[in-house]
């Protein structure tokens, strides 16, 4: 724990004890930051070297990588990877506080593909970082950067079976702290199992300079946090997925936190950052806890998924960060789940009744291109086998149905007490500065009606699009939620 948390622990206690209010800050460390401490205690005493163990977070944390790495992996030389924005930012700096404490020190900087202006997270260029380090079986990886750097790394040293550090310089996305990582292979975005950072050394000031847009979008991203849930439970009771409470609700406490700190993240403020890195860290432990992306991961990351394969698949600039996109996707699957909830048992028994009629067998699967303009063939190959793992169809949906019938009315009562109000969520995005209208994506009326009927498609991952298709009344709801979500962002 850096200085800085210290003094503010100092003075948080003062302000108790005069009665004041707590600042953010410090409302964070009586959740969040005690999450945190717990969650790596337990790694540390696990002495796996897969999952973090060490965690700091304030001004000038990254002094702290140092003596970490001469007490922890003293004889093994390390390896300094950024793109060139984040060696700018940090990369440089890291590599030059190891060097000059005597460390033997490489460094790489990634570039993107032809023709992308970012660097993405895909075979290639985890491939080609594989094949140096196996050059090396010993080299430690210190991944400097955010989304793509983060996960190149994971699954890198995944594959190899090194441990590997974090220096994130944006609070961008929650997969620092996450085992699993975002690919693109094949053309399709999914998730991979992977293993946590051994550590993450995260500088406030650093990531304060990081452009708003990232910042934001990490708290885009976590704002989702209640529909995810709500449809990893629902798809525990329709198709027996394991749930855990625990994971579930780890995030609970410091997500409200967040949410309170909407303006002063958007503005960029220091405590309200620290209060979202915090967050997001919690938040990437929340999936390794689970052992799935699910406590983080629903509906709403579909449709952003599904965008970035649309633009991918026509070489085509992405329409937004991951969290930005997740921002507007969770206005759209607040307002699915809460129309989920008008559903009756009865609508339900009754679905089940005509289920065969309307999906009596797979065939229709076979033109799911058709769905997909945008998406070329060998996509659309691969998301059929995706597909079909979750699809039913005949006596198998009737069957699904009329079992989650029978016992909806207790399901209901468990999603509502998990949903937020989608007037809270509006309002959140807006205080922090986001992007609130698909619109400002280059996301017409069509396309999103569109995204909301077919996005479903790309993942064997069963979400509420997925029951309010089979229900019969997904296509019907979505021009309609597609209206009210670009009419009626506000501030």
């Amino acid at each position: 724990m850096t200085r800085t948390l210290m003094c503010r622990r100092v003075q948080d206690r003062s302000r108790r004890a005069r009665g004041e209010p707590l600042t953010s800050a410090a409302r964070t460390m009586t959740s969040a930051h005690q999450t945190l401490e717990r969650l790596t205690a337990e790694a540390a005493q696990s002495g796996d070297d897969h999952r973090t163990q060490r965690i700091e977070l304030g001004t000038s944390a990254v002094d702290a990588l140092l003596p970490f790495l001469e007490a922890r992996r003293p004889d093994v030389a390390d390896l300094v990877i950024g793109d060139a924005h984040t060696w700018e930012a940090a990369g440089a700096r890291v590599a030059e506080r190891l060097r000059s404490g005597g460390r033997l020190v490489r460094s790489l900087i990634l570039e993107p593909r032809a023709g992308d202006d970012h660097l993405v997270c895909e075979d290639g260029v985890i491939a080609s970082l594989e094949t140096l380090i196996a050059t090396s079986p010993s080299i430690n990886l210190v991944a400097v950067g955010a989304g793509s750097i983060n996960d190149i790394c994971k699954v890198a040293s995944h594959r190899r079976g090194l441990p590997y550090i974090c220096v994130p310089t944006a609070a961008s996305m929650n997969g620092y702290t996450s085992s699993i990582a975002a690919v693109l292979s094949a053309g399709v975005k999914r998730t991979w199992p992977v293993h946590q950072p051994l550590g993450v050394f995260a500088d406030v000031d650093v990531i304060r300079e990081a452009p708003l847009v990232m910042n934001r979008a990490g708290f885009g991203d976590l704002l989702s946090k209640p529909y995810c849930q709500a449809d990893w439970l629902l798809s525990h009771h329709v198709r027996g997925v394991p749930y855990s409470a625990e994971a579930a609700g780890v995030l609970d406490g410091p997500w409200n936190q967040m949410i309170d700190a909407a303006a002063g993240i958007g503005e960029g403020e220091a405590a309200a950052t620290h209060v979202l890195m915090e967050t997001l860290l919690v938040s990437g432990f929340s999936m390794a806890m689970a052992g799935t992306s699910a406590p983080a991961s629903g509906a709403e990351h579909l449709i952003s998924h599904y965008w970035d394969m649309e633009e991918h698949g026509q070489d085509r600039t992405v329409r937004g960060l991951h969290g930005t996109q997740v921002g507007i996707g969770t206005r759209i699957s607040s307002r699915t789940l809460w129309r989920l909830m008008d559903v009756t048992a009865d609508e339900v028994l009754s679905a089940a009744e005509t289920a065969g009629e309307r999906r009596p067998d797979d065939a229709w699967i076979a033109r799911l291109g058709d769905h997909h303009p945008d998406l070329t063939e060998a996509i659309v190959e691969e998301i059929q086998e995706q597909f079909r793992k979750k699809q039913r169809h005949g006596d198998e949906l009737r069957q699904e149905l009329e079992t989650l019938g029978r016992s909806w009315e207790q399901v209901r009562e468990e999603l509502r007490a998990i949903l937020i109000p989608t007037e809270r969520i509006d309002h959140a995005l807006a205080q922090a500065g986001c992007i609130t209208r698909p619109s400002e994506l280059r996301v017409d009326l069509a396309h999103m009606t569109r995204t909301i009927q077919y996005c479903r498609h790309i993942r064997a991952r069963y979400v509420n699009f997925d029951l309010l298709a089979d229900l019969g009344t997904l296509d019907a709801m979505a021009e309609a939620i597609a209206v009210e979500v670009e009419d009626s962002a506000h501030g």
